[in-house]
């Protein structure tokens, strides 16, 4: 067995299975979606993908060749947002493994990540415009658009998911806007999507890049009651821009983050020493702090490391922290040619277990 198969795919049925691998600047969360009764009736979906040359990032390409055994096995991209941290490395992965259907937000980037916006072009072209689809906005769950406009229903095996955003309305055409402008226009028109699973429900929400004024002006008041989520993938790799328009704006918007109401917050973004950007920001850190618990706010850089979120059929959820993924899938710093670098096998992580209701309490304890 390989550690991919250890790490990812659960030993029994019935298990929702969320993983925020560490990807360095980008983002990239593999889920195995119960399908049925039996411990191997599992669906793979990859939401977002991030593939370059930064230190102890897991290379995605090595870790789902390592999962798979046929091509195929993994059947849907979601990509949030054409931006390179979200599509890169996805042609390689195509090539590799295989995809049968792939859902985007239907937006082209400008001139600065025009190389990888080719190849997901590529990857949308070879799966076929029937396996094509588009997020749009919707208060229903399970419902995604088809490339000719037609919502469609489409279950993820047992789970169910909503589209929250981009609003159907504010998907106007951008390619004559400026680089500047169209950015910005990407990350209010961004995928948002919340999965759920369970008796006692509990969720997961996936925000991608989108920023204050996609919350503030089309997002919370129009979805609040569908906002609640134990599980919160932090905004833009934990930028201030989920609060605030810039680091001088004095209207922070919180808003959104009282009505999602989140047990834990997962950031994806490498130590803020390493990031471009800064990220993530000490003033939006600060923010989540206020309301969620400190040791529940989990930065894949800081150590760096992996999230698994488990979600039985019940509804207990499981938090654990590992670094086995990175250790065996992980990037050297003199690594530049997307090979493995294997580290040492030492047991280091954290788990909190919920039944049937919320806590903030990490203990260590190793992967069982």
């Amino acid at each position: 067995m390989t550690i991919a198969e250890k790490v990812i795919k659960p030993i029994k049925a019935g298990i929702f299975r969320s993983v925020f691998l560490y990807t360095g600047q980008g983002e990239s969360t593999l889920m195995a979606i119960p399908t049925g009764p039996n411990v191997d009736d599992y669906k793979y979906i990859l939401v977002d993908c991030d593939r370059d040359k930064e230190e102890n990032e897991v290379d995605l390409v090595s870790l789902l060749k390592d999962l798979f055994k046929n091509k195929g096995e993994l059947e849907v991209f979601i990509n949030t947002h054409p931006h390179d941290d979200h599509t890169g490395g996805i042609k390689e992965v195509y090539e590799a493994v295989g995809l049968k259907e792939v859902w985007h937000s239907n937006h082209k980037p400008g001139k600065k990540h025009a190389d990888k916006y080719k190849d997901f072009q590529y990857v949308i072209d070879k799966v076929g415009k029937k396996n094509e689809y588009h997020l749009k906005g919707t208060n229903d769950e399970n419902k995604i658009r088809t490339t000719d406009d037609k919502e469609v229903t489409k279950k993820l095996g047992d789970i169910d998911f909503i589209v929250l955003s981009p609003a159907e309305y504010l998907c106007d055409d951008i390619d004559d806007a400026g680089a500047d402008e169209r950015y910005r226009r990407i990350h209010e028109q961004c995928g948002v999507i919340k999965f759920t699973y369970g008796t006692e429900a509990k969720s997961i929400l996936i925000t991608g890049d989108s920023d204050k004024k996609a919350w503030k002006e089309h997002i919370t008041d129009y979805h609040k009651d569908k906002l609640p989520a134990y599980v919160l993938s932090a905004s833009h790799h934990g930028s201030r821009t989920f609060f605030k328009t810039s680091e001088e704006d004095e209207d922070v918007y919180e808003d959104h983050i009282k009505a999602i109401k989140p047990t834990y917050v997962i950031i994806s973004a490498p130590k803020q020493a390493d990031s471009p950007h800064g990220h993530p920001h000490d003033d939006a850190v600060e923010l989540y702090e206020k309301h969620v618990d400190e040791d529940c706010i989990l930065h894949l850089g800081k150590n760096p490391e992996s999230v698994i979120v488990d979600i039985d059929d019940k509804g207990t959820i499981t938090v654990t922290v590992d670094k086995e993924l990175i250790e065996e899938y992980g990037k050297s710093d003199d690594d530049n040619d997307g090979d493995d670098s294997n580290g040492s096998k030492n047991e280091s992580v954290r788990k909190a277990s919920v039944i049937g209701s919320q806590t903030t309490r990490i203990d260590q304890k190793p992967m069982g």
